[in-house]
């Protein structure tokens, strides 16, 4: 059982690890931050994973904005939801030390992964686009976050609940060993689910990203549909004329020049003549 539960965790592992290196390296210079910052929706699933109100985090107060400011003087608006999730974060010691237990952690990774794939969404300048609104097909990327790092943290305990196998005594009774066994494969079939949900969560992103592409190209043809080929072409054609013309000029001058310098030599030679 120890090793089916094993190849499980490392099968999610690797799963979510994939579609972190793909995140990462998809995400151009432009959208890169500091080493030791944090997208803000990845400091919400660390949030949700150690029990704090992500919403503590640029909290507004009247028309002011102050960090850790407590509930009673909040006043939570748009303008402070999207503001604390366009922030990069710097994390002290102990924030630091609870990411990475999240990290290796067999369903905290998934944890992690889930809040660079809305990190990531979330920056993409398509996002901001109504079609999404419009064919009413905008994820909550905030709830999705929230709702899978929950999901996460419920295995998390459980896991803990259930510990590892029966030792001593307890070893060797089939009805003990029974019920661990059908505990410890629910929870990695939900833990399936879970990653299963990752993983829909990440085609979603590729959707956006395929999205923004499409943006990308209709802008650039649009910006150069100002170029009018047919104008060019006659042009070039005139220059290339005018070009030839030059190049006409050119040669017959040059012939004329060398006639005209040949007629001075015999006036040249008298002129000098004449001055001896």
């Amino acid at each position: 059982m120890a090793s089916e539960r094993e190849a499980g965790n490392r099968r999610r592992r690797d799963s979510a690890g994939q579609i972190q290196k793909v995140i990462e390296a998809s995400v151009g210079v432009e959208d890169r931050i500091d080493d030791g910052l944090f997208y803000g929706h990845v400091v919400q699933a660390l949030d949700t994973w150690r029990g704090v109100d992500f919403t503590m985090r640029n909290r507004a107060v009247g028309r002011g904005w102050i960090p850790f400011v407590g509930k009673p003087e909040h006043d939570e608006t748009p303008e402070a939801q999207a503001s604390r999730l366009e922030r990069n974060y710097r994390l002290n010691g102990e924030e630091k030390d609870a990411l990475e237990v999240m990290r290796l952690h067999p369903v905290g990774r998934i944890a992690f992964v889930a809040g660079l794939v809305a990190a990531r969404i979330y920056r993409f300048p398509a996002w901001k686009n109504s079609f999404f609104d419009e064919h009413a097909v905008r994820v909550d990327l905030v709830g999705e976050t929230e709702q899978i790092v929950t999901t996460a943290v419920e295995l998390r305990d459980q896991r803990a609940v259930l510990g590892p196998q029966p030792t001593g005594a307890l070893r060797d009774d089939p009805d003990i060993v029974g019920v661990y066994v059908e505990k410890a494969r629910i929870l990695d079939r939900r833990a399936d689910a879970l990653m299963d949900r990752l993983t829909a969560f990440d085609d979603y992103r590729k959707v956006v990203a395929d999205i923004q592409k499409m943006v990308d190209k209709q802008a650039w043809l649009h910006r150069v549909s100002d170029i009018d080929d047919f104008e060019h072409e006659v042009r070039a054609n005139t220059d290339l004329h005018k070009a030839d013309s030059m190049r006409a000029t050119t040669a017959e001058s040059a012939l004329l020049s060398s006639v005209y310098l040949s007629s001075l030599e015999p006036l040249t030679a008298r002129l000098t003549v004449t001055e001896a």
